[in-house]
C-alpha cells in the first residue's frame, strides 16, 4: 500500500474515531448540517472577490520590494501570488519556497534576493496582524470568561512583536553591514547567498520604498479583514468588523500549523475564537469553519490551476520545485 493510501486511510479512520465520540459527547449534528447550509450566497461571493483581490494587493507590495533589482509588472506578480498560495493550501508549508522559485524563473533574479522579500513580507504581514488585534481587542467587548485566554494571547501578541521587531532590526543591520559580514565568510559559494540575499532587501536603502511597502501592508491587511467580514456575513454572522478582526487573527495563528490540502489549524483557530470570544455552539463555529477554509481554499487554488494548466506544469511540478 502507497504511502498517500496510508495517509487517507488514517485519516479516514481518525475521522471516524471523532465522529464516534462527537456523538457520545451530544454533538447536535442537526444544528451542524443547518449551519453549513444557512448561508447568504450573495456575501460568500462578495468574499471569494475579495479573496482575489488580496492577491492584486500584495502584488503591487512585492512590486515595491522588488524595484531595486528588477522592475516586474503585475501581470506575472499575481499569477506568481496565486500559484505560490495555492501551493500552501495543496503542499503545506513548503509551498512557500514556490513563489521565489517561480519568480526566479521568471524574471531571472537570483533565488536568494527573491527569498528575501518573501522573509520582509512575512515580517511586515506579522507586524499588521498584531497591529489588527490590538485593534480588534480596544473595540470589541468580550465577555469576563475570557480574561484569562485573552491575558494569555496579549502575552503572545508582545512576544510576536518583540521577534517581528528585532527580525526588521536586524534586516537593516545585515543590509547596512552585508559587504563587511561577507568578507569574513570563509566559503565563497556562502558569501555569494549572502550577497544576493542582501540585494533583495536593497529597498531598505530608501526611505520611500520601506514607507510605501509598509503602506502597501495596510492596503493589503485591510482587504484581508473585509474579505473575513465578508465571510462572516455570508455564513449569517452579524459581526462588527472589528469582531471580524479579532476571529481572522485566531485563524491566521492557527493557519501556521496545517495539513496540506485539508488545513486542521485554520479551523482550530477560528472555532476556538468563536466559541471562547463569542459564544457560538461548537457545532456552528465548526461547521461554519469548513465554510470558511473551502471559500478561501477553493477560488485560490482554481485560479492557481488554471494558471498551472495553461503553463502545463503539475502538482508534483512544485513538489519537485521546493525540494530542490
Amino acid at each position: 500500500m502507497s504511502r498517500k493510501s496510508l495517509f487517507f486511510l488514517g485519516l479516514a479512520a481518525i475521522s471516524a474515531y471523532l465522529i464516534y465520540r462527537a456523538s457520545a459527547w451530544g454533538f447536535d449534528w442537526s444544528l451542524f448540517v443547518s449551519s453549513l447550509w444557512n448561508i447568504q450566497p450573495a456575501w460568500l461571493a462578495a468574499s471569494i472577490v475579495a479573496t482575489l483581490l488580496t492577491y492584486v494587493a500584495r502584488a503591487f507590495r512585492w512590486q515595491v520590494l522588488l524595484n531595486p533589482l528588477k522592475p516586474v509588472s503585475m501581470g506575472p506578480l499575481i499569477s506568481t501570488n496565486v500559484l505560490g498560495f495555492s501551493a500552501i493550501y495543496l503542499i503545506g508549508r513548503p509551498g512557500e519556497l514556490v513563489r521565489p522559485l517561480w519568480l526566479t524563473r521568471r524574471e531571472n533574479i537570483p533565488l536568494t534576493a527573491s527569498v528575501a522579500t518573501i522573509v520582509v513580507e512575512r515580517v511586515l504581514d506579522t507586524l499588521m496582524l498584531i497591529a489588527i488585534f490590538g485593534l480588534a481587542l480596544l473595540l470589541v467587548e468580550l465577555p469576563t470568561a475570557a480574561a484569562h485566554t485573552l491575558a494569555l494571547m496579549k502575552k503572545a501578541a508582545w512576544v510576536m512583536v518583540a521577534g517581528s521587531a528585532a527580525a526588521m532590526v536586524f534586516l537593516f543591520f545585515f543590509r547596512s553591514n552585508a559587504d563587511r559580514i561577507v568578507r569574513y565568510i570563509p566559503f565563497a559559494r556562502l558569501g555569494s547567498l549572502l550577497k544576493n540575499f542582501s540585494e533583495g532587501l536593497s529597498f531598505l536603502d530608501r526611505t520611500r520604498s520601506f514607507a510605501l511597502a509598509l503602506m502597501h501592508s495596510v492596503v493589503v491587511w485591510i482587504v484581508i479583514v473585509l474579505q473575513f467580514w465578508f465571510m462572516l456575513l455570508g455564513m449569517n454572522f452579524h459581526f462588527s468588523v472589528s469582531a471580524a478582526a479579532l476571529v481572522l487573527v485566531g485563524a491566521a495563528i492557527g493557519s501556521i500549523a496545517q495539513v496540506p490540502g485539508i488545513g486542521g489549524g485554520f479551523q482550530a483557530g477560528y472555532v476556538f475564537c468563536m466559541t471562547t470570544f463569542f459564544i457560538v455552539p461548537p457545532e456552528q463555529a465548526i461547521a461554519t469553519s469548513l465554510i470558511a477554509w473551502v471559500s478561501s481554499y477553493v477560488p485560490t487554488v482554481l485560479a492557481g490551476g488554471l494558471y498551472m494548466i495553461s503553463h502545463g506544469l503539475s502538482l508534483k511540478d512544485l513538489r519537485t520545485a521546493t525540494a530542490e
